[in-house]
């Protein structure tokens, strides 16, 4: 069943608060961003629902609420999507007054070992009181998870690192473990190319794939 009285408000930092009601307590619900899962086996035990999470704020986005009596009545997706938006997960700490999210890949540059340099940068900081709330998911309460905020490089598959970092009120960051994740995306739609020949008039077809 589709929630039709949600509402939707800006936290800042690309983070919306999305509220509804569902029809009871025992309802299960699942949100989808742009038609992709975000969320979901979520129950409040109430039927007013609130749950934060990042969005695309640069562009426009369509959110859906979908509420089940059971999670057997939840349908199953019709194709597997590409390993190019991994959910990332960490564990909560409670002096945290932000998280922040890295992410880090290497560049080959022209195929030469000595021209290669690794590239790290922040993917996102979350506010620690924007962060979404442990009881909106499908994990332990000590757990935090948000889907990756980029689309990753992923053509003929290529490896990222991530690492989130919890910061202080003062400023000082953690240090924790870099964790490896294999990013696989679907090849390219292919071109198909006719040509005839002007003497024969017989046709030729070639699919090119770009490289």
């Amino acid at each position: 069943m589709l929630a039709n009285n949600v509402l939707i408000r800006p936290q800042g930092n690309g983070l919306v608060t999305i509220s509804w009601t569902s029809a009871s307590p025992e309802i299960l619900s699942w949100i989808f961003i742009n038609g992709v899962f975000a969320v979901g086996p979520f129950m409040a035990e109430t039927t007013d629902r609130a749950v934060t999470l990042p969005v695309p704020t640069d562009k426009t986005f369509v959110i859906e609420v979908h509420d089940f009596e059971t999670i057997e009545d939840v349908p199953l997706p019709v194709e597997q999507k590409p390993l190019v938006k991994p959910q990332i997960s960490w564990n909560c700490v409670e002096t945290a007054a932000s998280y922040r999210i890295y992410h880090t890949i290497y560049e080959a540059g022209d195929g030469r070992q000595e021209a290669g340099v690794t590239i790290t940068s922040v993917l996102a900081e979350i506010p620690a009181r924007y962060a979404p709330h442990p009881s909106s998911l499908p994990s332990p309460a000590s757990r935090l998870e948000i889907d990756c905020p980029i689309k990753l490089e992923g053509r003929n598959g290529r490896w990222h690192s991530f690492r989130v970092e919890s910061v202080d009120q003062f400023g000082n960051e953690s240090e924790n473990n870099v964790v490896a994740h294999f990013s696989a995306d679907l090849p390219p739609v292919p071109n198909l190319e006719i040509a005839r020949d002007t003497e024969t008039g017989l046709l030729s077809f070639r699919i090119m794939f770009e490289a």
